[in-house]
């Protein structure tokens, strides 16, 4: 009789205190899911990982097969002592600079910047803005090193568009917490009007609000503000509620995922002191999507009905809208829904709607194995011939062959 195979062990770090290690924790749930894993997947709370005796007493003592780890913040000297006896690492990270101590083995998944920085100054440009302003986090010196890093990419985004941009600091001091809301307000008062302001995160964009109230600035008639991570306890709770750009966590949550994967089926295949020693290039992760709420509200009726109807077609697309529903759902016209999409988008109603439905095509062509005829029927197409045709007219490929280059 065989014996089974035993189920992988596999230690995740990533914890979910904030947004984007809970997204990321959900698309590598899902990855493992819609792949059907035979994997033990066992979460280590951060005080089971704060020192090496912690990490000596939880997760060296567990055993994985492979850790997925979170080195956002950089890797400690004891981390990465904990991490040698590993083969198989999984690290989401911010780029070569914080992840130094990562063996050369590690796959490394991190997000970028210069799209998370064009998508905010693309939502603030649409607007018809002229002049732009970063804001920079008051947090410790690792996220002032990032947000260096998007001051200096929403920088060139304004700069690619013949527009400059300034920006200024924040400062997290309780003793001076009163001083710094004062100067941040006055630095804001200052800003030529109307402005587009981009913050580091979304706790920097209430900051900036916050200090909008202070100077009693006008929003968004004055100013502006975009966030980045879509933080939905914190967005929708604000007064304005704050439009933000949501980078693509849970992609890379199930990129971290199916590095893993790949890890585990490469190792089966090579002796045990086979081990890699180059540097693998990471998987970059883009925008997931700009979630535009009151912050950035397009004072005029055009955009108020084409931002109404954009979040129609984005939870809507897959369920058989098409422009007569979505015009129904508005109370307006097709002809005139047509017209406003057309003049502030630059495209038709039809074409948004089918675009959106090709993204989570693609979505699911790259992320799972579900068959193409089951794909094509959960976004909405009437027959599987049709999905192939149409999507055969937009990529130049077929699904099939899609599929398998995406996940080279």
């Amino acid at each position: 009789m065989n014996t089974p195979r035993p189920r992988p062990k596999i230690a995740v770090t990533v914890g979910v205190n904030v947004k984007s290690s809970r997204d990321q924790c959900t698309g590598l749930l899902r990855y493992v899911m819609e792949h059907s894993l035979a994997w033990d997947v066992r979460f280590f709370h951060r005080a089971e990982t704060q020192s090496e005796q912690d990490m000596r007493r939880s997760l060296l003592k567990w055993r994985p097969d492979g850790l997925i780890v979170c080195a956002w913040g950089g890797m400690t000297p004891f981390a990465a002592r904990a991490m040698r006896p590993f083969r198989r690492i999984a690290a989401f990270t911010y780029g070569e600079a914080h992840d130094g101590a990562l063996p050369a083995r590690a796959a490394r998944v991190m997000i970028d910047d210069r799209a998370v920085c064009a998508a905010a100054f693309s939502m603030l440009a649409r607007r018809g803005l002229q002049h732009f302003a970063y804001v920079h986090t008051g947090g410790g010196e690792l996220e002032r090193r990032r947000s260096m890093v998007r001051a200096e990419q929403f920088a060139a985004a304004a700069a690619a568009a013949g527009f400059s941009s300034e920006d200024f600091g924040d400062r997290d001091d309780p003793e001076r917490w009163t001083a710094a809301m004062s100067a941040l307000a006055a630095r804001l008062s200052a800003l030529p009007k109307p402005c587009g302001v981009m913050a580091y995160n979304d706790e920097t964009a209430r900051r900036v609000i916050d200090a909008c109230n202070l100077a009693a600035l006008r929003m968004p008639e004055q100013i502006q503000i975009v966030g980045v991570d879509n933080d939905d306890a914190l967005c929708e709770n604000l007064r304005p509620r704050l439009t933000s750009v949501e980078p693509d966590f849970e992609g890379a949550g199930a990129t971290l995922a199916a590095r893993m994967r790949e890890m585990l089926a490469e190792d089966r295949e090579k002796p045990a002191n086979d081990v890699a020693t180059s540097r693998r290039p990471p998987d970059v992760c883009g925008v997931r999507r700009v979630v535009e709420r009151d912050s950035t509200l397009d004072l005029s009726g055009a955009a108020r009905l084409v931002t109404a109807a954009e979040k129609i077609v984005e939870s809507r697309a897959c369920e058989g809208l098409t422009p007569e529903t979505l015009a129904a759902t508005l109370h307006v016209s097709r002809r005139l829904l047509s017209l406003r999409f057309r003049e502030v988008r630059g495209e038709g109603v039809a074409e948004a709607i089918r675009r959106r439905k090709f993204e989570e095509a693609r979505r699911q062509l790259r992320e799972t194995d579900r068959p193409i005829g089951v794909i094509a029927d959960m976004c909405g197409f009437p027959a599987v011939a049709h999905f192939c045709a149409a999507f055969g007219r937009a990529f130049g490929c077929s699904p099939r062959a899609w599929r398998r280059q995406s996940r080279r």
